[in-house]
């Protein structure tokens, strides 16, 4: 049943920004990347390092319903595949949100939203679990010039299950920050922080979560292609579960293209297109050991 919930949502995200009735015509785009990715795990008295690569794909879409209210949806894919001495720990996300918004053109963005996700996890393609995950918050941008600054921040909820009829639950919160910076209206440099935490009831266990990246953004001119590269890191540290130095630190590198719809240049999208992001969930320790 729950598999149904969350395959019904992602449709109704993603149709939801295109099969509305607006005074405008929805703008979006589809992004596809992939690099290099690695996992850094201490235990406090040893460290080991597993390296592979990631993919992303996202297909974003906005529509306006007002002159100054609006949807957008995201459905997201990501998969890290790491090398353990040739084993392979694979996890493949989906994800999708539906964020609802209202906006002053070149002055300011305020929202909310509600996110839903799943995990897959296996271990040399043998099924070894599933994080569920949900999310819901509050948004908001402000633009000055050149400069966008981005925040988000709500509450989170984790259901991690095995090859099993139970489940286990894990709950808390997340606060992102964004920094974005045009050098023309196509070149666009970002730079990015977060903070999330999770309470493992049953364990008397906490995981916080800290991350960080950068990424750069070039669109080609009188063409609706653009080129990226980013960068980002997450840490992870799991107190009273192993002990209070332990930590798995996560990281990739991704170029890729983005292709899009109804967008003028990077800042047209970032003022008046598909502007806000998915939350960048997930758990280093629970992806990392649930794929053994």
């Amino acid at each position: 049943m729950k598999t149904q919930v969350i395959a019904l949502g992602a449709t109704l995200l993603l149709a939801a920004p295109f099969a509305t009735p607006a005074l405008a015509d929805p703008t979006g785009f589809i992004s596809i990347g992939a690099g290099p990715a690695g996992t850094e795990i201490d235990t406090g008295s040893d460290t080991f390092n597993l390296d592979g690569y990631a993919l992303e794909a996202l297909l974003s879409g906005s529509i306006m319903l007002t002159p100054v209210l609006g949807i957008q949806g995201d459905v997201q894919f990501t998969s890290r595949t790491l090398d353990d001495s040739g084993d392979d720990i694979t996890t493949n996300s989906f994800d999708g949100a539906l964020h609802g918004f209202y906006r002053e053109a070149d002055k300011f963005l305020v929202g909310g939203f509600v996110q839903i996700g799943r995990d897959d996890l296996s271990y040399n393609s043998a099924s070894e679990g599933t994080i569920d995950r949900a999310y819901v918050g509050g948004e908001a941008q402000v633009y000055f010039d050149n400069l966008t600054l981005y925040g988000q921040a709500g509450m989170q909820q984790f259901d991690l299950s095995s090859n099993s009829p139970t489940s286990i639950g894990l709950n808390g919160w997340f606060a992102n920050a964004e920094v974005r910076y045009f050098l023309t209206p196509n070149l666009r440099i970002e730079a990015r922080a977060g903070f999330n935490t999770l309470d493992f009831e049953i364990l008397s266990a906490t995981f916080d979560t800290v991350t960080i990246g950068a990424g750069v953004e070039y669109k080609l001119e009188s063409l609706p292609i653009s080129l990226f590269a980013k960068y980002d890191y997450s840490t992870t540290s799991a107190e009273a579960l192993m002990s209070d130095d332990a930590t798995v630190g996560n990281h990739r590198f991704l170029v890729g293209a983005r292709f899009a719809l109804g967008e003028d240049s990077l800042l047209d999208r970032d003022r008046s297109g598909a502007p806000l992001r998915p939350v960048q969930g997930g758990n280093g320790f629970l992806e990392t050991f649930s794929g053994f």
